[in-house]
Protein backbone atom coordinates (compact mmCIF):
# COMPACT_ATOMS: atom_id res chain seq x y z
CA UNK A 1 0.00 0.00 0.00
CA UNK A 2 1.35 3.41 -1.14
CA UNK A 3 1.68 5.96 1.74
CA UNK A 4 1.84 9.44 2.02
CA UNK A 5 4.69 11.27 3.38
CA UNK A 6 5.24 14.83 3.91
CA UNK A 7 8.60 16.81 4.39
CA UNK A 8 8.48 19.43 7.34
CA UNK A 9 9.76 22.98 6.04
CA UNK A 10 8.77 25.01 9.07
CA UNK A 11 11.97 25.12 10.24
CA UNK A 12 13.90 28.25 9.89
CA UNK A 13 17.32 27.24 9.46
CA UNK A 14 18.86 27.72 6.12
CA UNK A 15 22.41 27.32 4.83
CA UNK A 16 24.23 30.27 3.46
CA UNK A 17 26.39 29.51 0.53
CA UNK A 18 27.74 32.58 0.55
CA UNK A 19 29.70 32.61 3.47
CA UNK A 20 33.55 32.81 3.45
CA UNK A 21 34.10 29.78 4.52
CA UNK A 22 32.25 28.00 1.30
CA UNK A 23 33.39 31.09 -1.11
CA UNK A 24 36.64 31.22 -0.29
CA UNK A 25 36.74 27.02 0.91
CA UNK A 26 40.33 26.44 -1.10
CA UNK A 27 41.86 29.78 -0.38
CA UNK A 28 43.37 31.89 2.08
CA UNK A 29 44.17 36.07 2.48
CA UNK A 30 47.64 34.63 0.71
CA UNK A 31 47.30 31.40 -0.40
CA UNK A 32 45.11 28.91 -2.90
CA UNK A 33 45.29 25.14 -2.63
CA UNK A 34 45.71 22.93 -5.87
CA UNK A 35 44.99 18.79 -5.62
CA UNK A 36 47.94 16.92 -6.20
CA UNK A 37 47.52 14.81 -9.70
CA UNK A 38 50.22 13.16 -11.22
CA UNK A 39 49.78 14.16 -14.30
CA UNK A 40 50.00 18.14 -13.27
CA UNK A 41 53.58 19.21 -14.86
CA UNK A 42 53.50 22.42 -12.19
CA UNK A 43 53.09 20.48 -9.35
CA UNK A 44 56.11 18.07 -10.48
CA UNK A 45 58.34 21.07 -10.88
CA UNK A 46 57.58 22.57 -7.80
CA UNK A 47 58.08 19.22 -5.54
CA UNK A 48 61.03 18.47 -7.71
CA UNK A 49 62.70 21.26 -6.05
CA UNK A 50 61.86 20.74 -2.81
CA UNK A 51 63.30 17.36 -2.94
CA UNK A 52 66.36 18.62 -4.29
CA UNK A 53 66.96 20.76 -1.48
CA UNK A 54 68.83 19.15 1.55
CA UNK A 55 67.97 21.58 3.96
CA UNK A 56 64.41 21.60 3.21
CA UNK A 57 64.61 17.47 3.27
CA UNK A 58 66.13 17.53 6.64
CA UNK A 59 63.39 19.40 8.21
CA UNK A 60 60.35 18.24 6.71
CA UNK A 61 61.30 14.30 6.14
CA UNK A 62 62.93 11.73 8.54
CA UNK A 63 64.60 9.93 5.06
CA UNK A 64 67.83 9.46 4.74
CA UNK A 65 69.28 12.51 3.17
CA UNK A 66 70.25 11.51 -0.31
CA UNK A 67 69.81 13.17 -4.00
CA UNK A 68 66.49 11.83 -5.09
CA UNK A 69 65.33 10.94 -8.86
CA UNK A 70 62.37 10.95 -10.92
CA UNK A 71 61.32 7.80 -9.55
CA UNK A 72 61.65 9.09 -6.20
CA UNK A 73 59.38 12.05 -6.95
CA UNK A 74 57.06 9.94 -8.62
CA UNK A 75 56.48 7.84 -5.59
CA UNK A 76 56.27 10.93 -3.98
CA UNK A 77 53.56 12.76 -6.30
CA UNK A 78 51.74 8.99 -5.98
CA UNK A 79 51.26 8.83 -2.14
CA UNK A 80 50.63 12.33 -1.70
CA UNK A 81 47.91 12.26 -4.54
CA UNK A 82 46.26 8.75 -2.61
CA UNK A 83 46.34 10.74 0.80
CA UNK A 84 42.81 11.76 2.08
CA UNK A 85 43.74 15.45 0.81
CA UNK A 86 47.04 16.17 -0.47
CA UNK A 87 47.68 19.87 -1.90
CA UNK A 88 50.42 22.02 -3.35
CA UNK A 89 50.50 25.49 -1.76
CA UNK A 90 50.81 28.29 -3.94
CA UNK A 91 50.64 32.31 -3.55
CA UNK A 92 46.93 33.21 -4.44
CA UNK A 93 46.97 35.04 -8.17
CA UNK A 94 46.85 38.77 -8.18
CA UNK A 95 42.80 39.83 -9.49
CA UNK A 96 44.74 40.62 -13.30
CA UNK A 97 46.38 37.73 -13.46
CA UNK A 98 45.72 35.80 -16.86
CA UNK A 99 44.41 32.46 -15.98
CA UNK A 100 47.17 30.71 -17.97
CA UNK A 101 49.85 31.89 -15.97
CA UNK A 102 51.08 29.12 -14.43
CA UNK A 103 51.15 29.17 -10.61
CA UNK A 104 53.49 29.99 -8.20
CA UNK A 105 53.58 26.59 -5.83
CA UNK A 106 55.36 27.03 -2.51
CA UNK A 107 55.05 23.96 -1.24
CA UNK A 108 52.87 20.56 -0.23
CA UNK A 109 50.92 19.69 2.63
CA UNK A 110 49.69 16.39 2.92
CA UNK A 111 46.58 15.28 4.96
CA UNK A 112 45.96 11.26 5.89
CA UNK A 113 48.95 9.35 3.95
CA UNK A 114 47.25 7.13 2.18
CA UNK A 115 44.10 7.46 2.70
CA UNK A 116 41.65 6.81 5.73
CA UNK A 117 41.48 2.64 5.48
CA UNK A 118 38.18 1.45 6.05
CA UNK A 119 38.63 -0.62 9.15
CA UNK A 120 40.01 1.98 10.99
CA UNK A 121 38.31 5.35 9.52
CA UNK A 122 35.79 5.41 12.50
CA UNK A 123 38.40 6.56 14.33
CA UNK A 124 38.30 9.61 12.11
CA UNK A 125 42.03 10.69 12.87
CA UNK A 126 44.66 11.99 10.49
CA UNK A 127 48.46 12.58 10.77
CA UNK A 128 49.79 15.81 8.43
CA UNK A 129 52.75 17.14 7.01
CA UNK A 130 53.79 20.25 5.50
CA UNK A 131 56.71 20.84 2.78
CA UNK A 132 57.76 24.63 2.44
CA UNK A 133 60.83 25.86 0.06
CA UNK A 134 63.30 27.87 1.55
CA UNK A 135 62.85 31.14 -0.37
CA UNK A 136 59.31 31.30 1.69
CA UNK A 137 60.23 30.42 5.12
CA UNK A 138 59.93 32.51 8.17
CA UNK A 139 57.19 34.38 6.25
CA UNK A 140 53.83 32.96 8.19
CA UNK A 141 52.69 30.90 4.68
CA UNK A 142 53.58 27.88 6.70
CA UNK A 143 51.08 28.68 9.74
CA UNK A 144 48.63 30.27 7.41
CA UNK A 145 48.44 27.05 5.15
CA UNK A 146 48.14 24.37 8.30
CA UNK A 147 45.55 26.68 9.52
CA UNK A 148 43.70 26.30 6.43
CA UNK A 149 44.24 22.23 6.70
CA UNK A 150 42.67 22.08 10.40
CA UNK A 151 39.77 24.29 9.24
CA UNK A 152 39.32 21.82 6.45
CA UNK A 153 39.77 18.69 8.63
CA UNK A 154 37.47 19.64 10.82
CA UNK A 155 34.57 21.28 9.20
CA UNK A 156 34.66 19.52 6.20
CA UNK A 157 36.22 16.06 6.26
CA UNK A 158 34.74 15.66 9.78
CA UNK A 159 37.70 14.51 11.91
CA UNK A 160 38.04 14.67 15.39
CA UNK A 161 41.80 14.78 16.09
CA UNK A 162 44.99 16.08 14.27
CA UNK A 163 48.33 14.76 14.34
CA UNK A 164 51.85 15.85 13.40
CA UNK A 165 55.54 15.60 14.77
CA UNK A 166 58.45 17.05 14.59
CA UNK A 167 62.67 16.78 15.38
CA UNK A 168 63.48 18.75 18.31
CA UNK A 169 66.16 20.58 16.14
CA UNK A 170 63.38 21.90 14.47
CA UNK A 171 62.74 24.40 16.80
CA UNK A 172 60.93 26.81 14.20
CA UNK A 173 58.37 24.24 13.78
CA UNK A 174 57.74 23.37 16.92
CA UNK A 175 56.83 27.37 18.26
CA UNK A 176 54.90 27.30 15.09
CA UNK A 177 52.63 24.12 15.72
CA UNK A 178 51.73 25.08 19.23
CA UNK A 179 51.06 28.65 18.52
CA UNK A 180 48.59 26.90 16.09
CA UNK A 181 47.08 25.08 19.11
CA UNK A 182 48.74 21.77 18.97
CA UNK A 183 49.49 20.29 22.03
CA UNK A 184 52.86 18.34 23.15
CA UNK A 185 51.28 14.76 22.88
CA UNK A 186 54.76 13.13 23.87
CA UNK A 187 58.63 12.62 22.91
CA UNK A 188 60.20 9.56 21.37
CA UNK A 189 63.88 9.67 22.73
CA UNK A 190 66.26 9.23 20.27
CA UNK A 191 64.58 8.37 17.56
CA UNK A 192 65.85 10.46 14.62
CA UNK A 193 69.64 10.11 13.27
CA UNK A 194 70.82 12.84 11.58
CA UNK A 195 74.40 14.27 11.20
CA UNK A 196 75.97 11.79 13.43
CA UNK A 197 73.97 12.47 16.38
CA UNK A 198 70.40 11.15 17.98
CA UNK A 199 67.53 13.75 18.34
CA UNK A 200 64.14 13.22 19.77
CA UNK A 201 60.92 13.24 17.91
CA UNK A 202 57.94 15.63 19.66
CA UNK A 203 54.85 14.43 18.81
CA UNK A 204 51.83 16.87 18.39
CA UNK A 205 47.98 16.80 18.59
CA UNK A 206 45.09 18.70 17.98
CA UNK A 207 41.54 17.45 18.55
CA UNK A 208 38.35 19.02 17.19
CA UNK A 209 36.73 20.74 20.36
CA UNK A 210 40.57 22.29 20.62
CA UNK A 211 40.15 23.84 17.34
CA UNK A 212 36.49 24.86 17.76
CA UNK A 213 37.35 26.80 21.43
CA UNK A 214 40.25 28.58 19.24
CA UNK A 215 37.98 29.39 16.25
CA UNK A 216 35.30 30.61 18.62
CA UNK A 217 32.73 27.83 17.10
CA UNK A 218 29.86 25.69 19.43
Amino acid sequence: MATESTIDTSSTYTVDYTTEDVVNAWQTKRLRMIRIEPGDPAVRQALAGLQQDPVVTALASNAVLQPVGSADLDGAIAVISQALLGVAIALLPAADASPEQPPVIIGNMTLGWGGLAPRTAHHRTAGMGITLARAWQGQGYGAEAIDWMLDWAFAHAGLHSVSLSAADFNQRAVRVYQRLGFRVEGRYKERIYFNRAWHDEIAFGITEHEWAALRGKK
